[in-house]
């Protein structure tokens, strides 16, 4: 087969770590075909064979010719620094089966870049929190504590926030902005109040006071707070929630 053209790699130090942040003394790479140990790559024609040969200009075994030298890949404690002239080795290591998997390479630009987005997200999310009213953070910590908001005070509720803002933004930033988690708090914090009642069935919902008259009944199977704040949404469940906010 016609030897191809050299793979075209930056040359620069690069350093390749294991997954997991696994440190073993000495981890030693697979680093040759085998029939048993199959180490392959596929070019988008074939799946070739590699081999590490440090005295070979191509990674595949069929581009290489003569004797080989075969030494081994070794990762002390975990790391592998190769040098800016190792330019096989790291396209080896680019094109290993295992990389991504077993290996990968270390990326401080990217890494930081990943730690910069991490920080803005918490700050987002914590600015949120810091900002919203106490009612709409009690309704993302209904759904993150449940039934202990009962017993916190307003200071508990925002302190509790703050830190799972901080802890895991994303998740609080998709609840603070999810109405139906907000419909649903108004739902439980009602009953809670003594002015709606659900009945025993849990899918009848009336008013507790005067003629106990029936506001709407939940779907079979359907959480009642969860049915409550679907039909809010709708032109009469509109006037009930305002009802609801004038006795609150």
């Amino acid at each position: 087969m016609a030897t191809r053209k050299a793979a075209q790699i930056e040359l620069k130090q690069r350093i390749y770590t294991l997954v997991g942040g696994i440190t073993p003394v000495n981890f030693i790479l697979r680093s040759r075909h085998t029939s048993n140990k199959p180490l392959q790559y596929f070019d988008g024609k074939l799946n070739r064979s590699l081999r590490y040969a440090s005295n070979q200009s191509s990674i595949f075994e069929d581009e290489q010719v003569g004797d080989v030298t075969l030494p081994a890949i070794v990762f002390n404690d975990g790391k592998l620094v190769t040098r800016p002239e190792d330019t096989i080795l790291q396209e080896f290591l680019s094109k290993h089966p295992d990389n991504g998997k077993l290996f990968v390479e270390f990326d401080p630009a990217g890494k930081a870049e990943i730690e910069l987005e991490t920080i803005e997200r918490e700050i987002e999310a914590m600015t949120l929190a810091r900002s919203m009213e106490i009612e709409d953070l009690e309704a993302v910590a209904r759904v993150v504590l449940k039934s202990k908001v009962n017993d916190m005070s307003s200071k508990e509720i925002k302190r509790d926030m703050l830190l799972f803002a901080k802890s895991k933004p994303e998740t609080f930033l998709n609840l603070a902005n999810d109405e139906n988690i907000k419909l649903r708090n108004l739902a439980i914090r009602a009953v809670e109040m003594g002015v709606l009642r659900v009945a025993p069935d849990n899918a009848t919902v009336t008013w507790a006071k005067g003629k106990k008259e029936k506001v709407v009944t939940v779907p079979f199977g359907e959480n009642v707070y969860s049915g409550l704040a679907k039909f809010f949404k709708t032109d009469e469940g509109i006037e009930v929630m305002q009802a609801i906010v004038n006795e609150l």
